[in-house]
């Protein structure tokens, strides 16, 4: 049966795996990546990407650790200890905080460990998790700081360290939310100056990603502009090269493919056709069989729009085209002057009106 030690020690390789998989690569790991993929037919993620250009000009980040895990103390400690047992553990503590003052952080480790091992205690793995951060070995220290704040989860200590391991780490929004918490707790100018580090660089990553998010949504809608640009274009050519009769009408002009748009409008620029089919209410309209009559007839005859114009069915949709084209109509029919006989006034524009009609004084 596997021991406690045993447990947890495969407990930090299962965390280790899922922040990174590049611990499999470890050549000591190799055998057990092996087994993963070989006979449980398991699908290893790759490790992650290199860390982005943020973390890159960050000189204080730390390689991540993957040393085998320290002996963890007992998940349900004694109530009370022996004479004996006391003795041992404080003669540890003792001991552990000589050794941290001689910087020997290697043995003070060890001498924690007796300590955490006989009666472990919040502050106790703090301190271990400490000395791991000297020695560089930022996901021991982390342990270490989850298993104190397990037992205390206002551990001031624990929160602080933990903030630095994960801050060394790259792990900037998590070592901002635990040095916050920490700080307030129990200010320290050492873990203080360690959090104004790392807010600079979560703004720096806020700021980064920000443009990176802009730059990205700008190229998306330059490539969906450009689509529709397409679009329009084709649909242009398609329309002007439809030929003559209006499906099922005998009408001149031909209808532009998928129904919606009258034929028979030669020269239609793309912007105004994109303009054109981008706009429901109109490509609704044209689907109506009377609006694609009266279009064909001031095709050939822009004066006809005179009768269309009060009719309820085709009168609004000749107003909105006429908006829509600062007051002319696509396909050449352009505004709308004074109609002949002064009849001046008339909203939007087809044609410049009928040429007038010949003087009856005039002669020959």
């Amino acid at each position: 049966m596997a021991t406690t030690e045993t447990i947890e020690t495969l407990k930090h390789l299962v965390r280790c795996a899922r922040e990174d998989t590049a611990v499999l690569d470890v050549e000591s790991m190799k055998f057990f990546k092996a087994w993963l993929i070989e006979d449980l037919k398991a699908t290893i993620p790759p490790p992650k990407a290199p860390p982005t250009s943020v973390n890159m000009d960050d000189p204080e980040l730390m390689t991540p650790d993957s040393d085998v895990a320290h002996t963890m103390g007992p998940e349900q400690p004694k109530e009370t200890l022996s004479d004996d047992e006391e003795a041992k553990m404080i003669a540890a503590k003792e001991a552990a905080a000589e050794a941290v003052a001689a910087e020997k952080y290697d043995e003070a480790i060890e001498k924690y460990t007796e300590a955490v091992v006989i009666a472990p205690s919040a502050l106790t793995y703090a301190k271990r998790a400490e000395c791991f951060i000297k020695l560089r070995k930022p996901n021991a220290a982390i342990r270490d700081c989850d298993a104190a704040l397990k037992i205390n989860p206002d551990s001031a200590k624990a929160l602080k360290i933990r903030g630095a391991a994960q801050r060394y780490l790259g792990q900037y929004a998590a070592a901002n939310a635990d040095l916050s918490k920490g700080l307030q707790i129990d200010f320290d100018e050492h873990y203080g100056d360690i959090h104004k580090a790392v807010l600079s660089r979560v703004h720096e990553m806020h700021v980064a990603e920000g443009k990176a998010r802009a730059q990205k949504e700008a190229e998306a809608k330059a490539k969906a502009a450009e689509a529709r640009a397409r679009a329009a274009a084709d649909a242009a050519n398609a329309a002007n090269a439809a030929g003559s009769g209006m499906p099922g009408s005998g009408m001149p002009g031909g209808g532009m493919p998928g129904g919606g748009m009258p034929g028979g409008m030669p020269n239609v620029p793309p912007e105004m056709l994109e303009k054109l089919t981008s706009d429901p209410e109109l490509m609704k309209a044209m689907q109506n069989p009377k609006v694609m009559q009266a279009m064909q007839a001031m095709m050939s005859n822009p004066m006809a729009a005179m009768q269309y114009m009060s009719d309820p069915e085709v009168g609004p949709v000749l107003q909105k085209l006429m908006g829509l084209f600062g007051g002319g109509m696509p396909g050449g029919m352009g505004g709308m002057g004074g109609m002949p006989g002064g009849m001046g006034g008339m909203p939007g524009g087809f044609g410049g009106g009928a040429p007038p009609s010949a003087n009856a004084n005039d002669v020959d």
